[in-house]
C-alpha cells in the first residue's frame, strides 16, 4: 500500500528541523514508557517500521483503524446478504 499525500508532505517538514538533544527532565521513565508504546505501536500498524517520527505513525494508524472499519463494513454486509 502507497503511502498518502500527507504522510509524505509530513516527512518533508519534518525532515526540514534539525533535531534537538533532548536532555531528560526529571527521571525520566515516562519516556522510556512512551518509546516502547510507540515500538509495539510500529510492529502492529502495517509499513510501521520504517516510521522513526511519531507523528507519522499516529497518522499511520488513524488511516489503518479506518481501513480495518470499512473491512468489517464490508464483510457484514457480505455476511447479511448469504
Amino acid at each position: 500500500m502507497e503511502e498518502s499525500k500527507r504522510y509524505k508532505r509530513m516527512g518533508k517538514q519534518t525532515m526540514g528541523k534539525k533535531k534537538k538533544n533532548k536532555k531528560g527532565h526529571g527521571s525520566g521513565s515516562g519516556s522510556g514508557l512512551l518509546q516502547m508504546k510507540v515500538r509495539k505501536l510500529q510492529i502492529l500498524i502495517p509499513g510501521g517500521k520504517q516510521c522513526n517520527q511519531p507523528d507519522l505513525l499516529l497518522l499511520k494508524t488513524v488511516d489503518y483503524i479506518a481501513q480495518l472499519k470499512l473491512k468489517l463494513m464490508f464483510l457484514k454486509a457480505i455476511s447479511g446478504s448469504l
